[in-house]
């Protein structure tokens, strides 16, 4: 397998010591404290009982506080193992990228590292399916992909028509060359033409063989929003050096360090995942036909805590991970291979004054694997849940009513996540 040219990222400043992380353990409570040792199998925090040393196939993830850049990124970039980096700006020259981070902060990498380059954020959801169509076909050169606009007149009967805008992407097979703030060239047909990159969406680039690679230890979030997928990583000086699968040597002092990910490739959290069946909106509506804002907006599933809150919380116990489900929901999701048991904590949050009464139903291939009245007897308090999925193919999660009225059925399904 070829080795990518390394590259150092580095940044001049550190914090003596480095601040207090965050610690989340597979199981129990967070451990907060200064990480003192950190590497692909351990990790030792000083904390204000002693020191606490974890393999990290104990661990989910490490965090530490970060102030997030004021300026939003303008450039997406996939790499070929899969590393996706926000940006700030992207040019190439002579088979070199030159990329600034969202973090502000400058690299260079080949350009047979990249997958894919991205000028927009896909809003649309029909954009979106078509981007994923276009950048995992069999293309035989690099393409350039352009969204196009167009107008079509919609009759509805006695009211007047109504114009919709829609929108389409169009991919164009040729030779990518070098790229300026600007324009793209490109050699198609022979011919060299600049195209001004206001009017692409995006470039993919072509790759003749598909490379292998390693399964990573470890994923790292920079403070911009980047995510390196990482075959190791280690604490030295105040500073994590890392090296990502594609062979990319990086240096990041902790203040520019979100969060290390330990769960990558043994865990999958549901929030990550893309359900096969989507759910969420009301059968029923009670839209009054003058309001904009849509019933179903707070119905739908919410890959975040409930409306009104900034995290989950269930009994006075704090969770930062999870969707807000709501009565109408049914959600199917396909099981990885390899992954043996679904692990989560359901329960009302503590946001939700008069909850509703409902069944909490998961299904394994159509089979209940588990059924429970919610809201729990007692003080309100989180359901733990560890299930058997070794033989299963496809998960089923639902609510279920049982007072006939959904409007007040709302969980949160915090953590859930399939493990290995």
């Amino acid at each position: 397998m070829a080795t990518l040219a390394a590259f150092t990222l580095m940044v001049l400043t550190a914090v003596a010591g480095g601040p207090a992380a965050t610690v989340r353990p597979l199981e129990g409570e967070s451990i907060k404290g200064k990480v003192a040792q950190l590497s692909a199998t351990k990790v030792v925090v000083e904390t204000s009982t002693g020191p606490r040393e974890l393999p990290t196939s104990q661990i989910m993830w490490l965090e530490w506080p970060v102030t997030p850049p004021l300026e939003k990124p303008s450039v997406w970039l996939e790499l070929l193992d899969g590393s996706r980096l926000d940006a700030r700006s992207f040019t190439t020259s002579g088979g070199q990228v030159r990329i600034e981070l969202a973090g502000g902060h400058m690299i260079e990498l080949p350009t047979r590292a990249i997958h894919t380059v991205r000028f927009r954020l896909q809003e649309k959801p029909e954009l979106a399916v078509q981007w994923r169509e276009i950048t995992s076909s069999m293309a035989t050169g690099d393409m350039v992909v352009m969204r196009r606009t167009s107008m079509r007149t919609i009759e509805e009967g006695e009211n007047e028509p109504r114009t919709v805008t829609e929108f389409a992407l169009d991919q164009l097979e040729g030779t990518l060359l070098d790229v300026t703030p600007d324009s793209v060239w490109f050699e198609v047909d022979g011919n060299k033409v600049p195209v001004r990159r206001e009017k692409l969406e995006g470039l993919v680039y072509f790759h003749p063989a598909k490379r292998e690679f390693s399964q990573p230890v470890c994923k790292l979030l920079d403070a911009g929003g980047s995510s390196w997928l990482l075959r190791d990583v280690r604490l030295a000086g105040g500073r994590i050096e890392a090296t990502s699968l594609g062979g990319v040597t990086l240096e990041f002092p902790l203040t520019a360090v979100a969060r290390v990910d330990f769960s990558v490739g043994n865990i999958a959290f549901l929030t990550d995942l893309e359900a096969d069946l989507p759910g969420g909106e009301s059968p029923k509506s009670f839209q009054p036909g003058g309001m904009t804002y849509k019933f179903n907006q707070l119905l739908k599933v919410r890959s975040g805590p409930p409306p009104g809150a900034s995290h989950f919380r269930i009994g006075g116990q704090q969770y930062d991970k999870g969707q807000t489900l709501h009565g109408a929901t049914k959600l199917v999701y396909r099981v990885p291979e390899g992954f043996r048991s679904f692990r989560a904590v359901a329960g009302v949050d503590d946001v939700f004054m008069s909850p509703g009464r409902f069944d909490l139903v998961i299904l394994g291939d159509g089979k209940e694997l588990l059924r429970q009245e919610f809201p729990l007897e007692g003080p309100r308090r989180g359901l733990p849940i560890d299930l058997d999925v070794r033989q299963v193919r496809r998960i089923t999660i639902a609510l279920e009513t049982a007072s006939g009225q959904d409007i007040g059925d709302q969980l949160d399904l915090c953590e859930a996540r399939l493990t290995k």
